[in-house]
């Protein structure tokens, strides 16, 4: 990244954190998930199915009504291999 990618990563999330942004987790079919515009994951992982998905602000159950709305762009979801 460059120094001005990092400058803007860093408000972005301090925005979200400020804005006390809700976080949103669910267990999703692999297949559905994976049309979720802006979903972010690992290329070199093997994800299980279901899949579980982590949004910030935008409720999971949404971002798979509408797969293909731009919204997940704005914001951060991500598979979640575990912890």
């Amino acid at each position: 990244m460059t120094r001005g990618q990092l400058r803007d990563t860093e408000e972005l999330a301090n925005n979200m954190i400020t804005e006390n942004e809700k976080i949103y987790a669910k267990e999703s079919n692999l297949a559905i998930a994976k049309t979720i515009q802006g979903l972010r994951a690992m290329f070199e992982e093997t994800y299980p199915d279901p899949v579980r998905v982590v949004s910030v602000g935008i409720p999971v159950e949404n971002l798979e009504k509408d797969p293909l709305n731009t919204a997940a762009l704005e914001t951060s979801v991500e598979f979640c291999g575990g912890t």
